[in-house]
């Protein structure tokens, strides 16, 4: 059975960040709605790709930990999408107390 699960890829060329001139742990991407820290999760294939362009290799390729919050590329998108990108939105849950 094959892994589906999205991947990151580690910055082990320590490349600098464009926008905060900062090294960050894995690829991010340079978005001006986004944190330039939150990692850039690819699918399997892609991260590979991605690895062998700016990293050192496969090795650098890496299941998400669960703690981490990341912006999906379209590659590690699992729904449909078509030329335009459905807006996306974050929602806060509340926590009443009794």
């Amino acid at each position: 059975m094959s892994d589906n699960h999205p991947r990151l890829v580690k910055n082990s060329k320590n490349r600098r960040c464009e926008r905060c001139t900062g090294i960050h742990d894995y690829i991010t991407r340079l978005s001006d709605d986004t944190f330039c820290d939150a990692p850039l999760a690819f699918s399997h294939a892609k991260a590979l790709k991605i690895a062998n362009l700016l990293a050192n290799g496969p090795q650098d390729v890496v299941r998400i930990p669960d703690d981490t919050v990341v912006i999906m590329d379209d590659s590690a998108r699992r729904l449909p999408h078509g030329a335009k990108a459905a807006p996306l939105a974050q929602f806060t849950s509340v926590e009443r107390l009794a």
